[in-house]
């Protein structure tokens, strides 16, 4: 089942991508739950945990990346039976200076009866890997 857990995630990541509207698009033909939480306790301090995909867009529209937030998937690891990590290299532009930003980050993804139910975001990679218990 972890395989196909992969395959979903690469589906995600390969047709949708995890920016707002594509997220919306990806919950409407279930690959998304529409419960799904975004956790980015691991990202911000005193980062929230936003549940439901309509909670987390509203969200993400506040944030100063606005829409031109990618994320190009670089490698997937099969954590356990529910739990994928997928390290990418995101890149956006400040909404009002236009500035580019770069990093590579890292978001874990559990996957439920075929649809994503949690995305948890890491800005460093290594950290993602030790809390799934992995090594570097």
């Amino acid at each position: 089942m972890s395989q196909e857990n992969v395959e979903i995630v690469r589906r995600l990541y390969a047709d949708f991508g995890l920016s707002p509207r594509r997220v919306e698009a990806a919950a409407r033909v279930g690959l998304i739950a529409p419960d799904v939480a975004f956790d980015y306790s691991a990202l911000y301090p005193d980062g929230p945990v936003i549940r439901g995909v309509e909670a987390w867009l509203d969200y993400a529209d506040s944030l100063p990346w606005g829409g031109s937030l990618k994320l190009a998937p670089e490698r997937y690891v099969d954590v356990d039976d529910d739990r994928v990590l997928v390290f990418v290299h995101a890149s956006a532009e400040g909404e009002g200076s236009g500035v580019p930003v770069e990093r590579r980050s890292a978001s874990e993804l559990t996957v439920r009866d075929g649809a994503i139910v949690r995305v948890k975001l890491y800005l460093d990679p290594t950290a993602a890997l030790e809390a799934a218990g992995l090594s570097a």
